[in-house]
């Protein structure tokens, strides 16, 4: 069964509004889902005031596609770090089978680094960041 990931930045512009200003790409939404899972950030469902933009885009989908749309959650730039850790990437069964010095050859860590980069970037002009984003089976 093949997952994908609708991943996407929203910044706080003046006035409190939040805005989607990017969408990014993850290798595999699978084990991204699986990190997210096990540092407890998934499953959260959108944030309460989630941009109309993608509030709209998410109802789209979730009214065409019910039974395929699943995990919508929500991370914040301090949150991202948790993403680091890269066992998190690996089921049980592949951590018994991978030796620990390989583990980040599993993990995308790199993408997060990336995405925090971005996110520290418009948090240092005094705007909030976080990613939403929900999964396709």
């Amino acid at each position: 069964m093949s997952l994908t990931a609708d991943l996407h930045c929203e910044i706080r512009e003046v006035g409190g509004h939040w805005w989607p200003i990017a969408t990014f790409e993850i290798g595999s939404a699978r084990r991204f889902r699986q990190a997210l899972h096990g540092a407890g950030l998934a499953d959260r469902g959108l944030p309460p005031d989630v941009s109309d933009v993608l509030r709209d885009r998410y109802d789209e989908q979730v009214t065409a596609y019910p039974r395929e749309i699943c995990g919508a959650t929500f991370i914040t730039t301090q949150e991202l770090q948790l993403l680091l850790n890269a066992p998190l990437w690996l089921t049980a069964q592949e951590r018994e089978r991978i030796p620990p010095h390989a583990y980040e050859e599993y993990a995308e860590t790199g993408f997060i680094r990336a995405w925090h980069a971005f996110a520290q970037a418009h948090e240092a002009n005094e705007r909030g960041a976080r990613l939403v984003m929900w999964f396709a089976i």
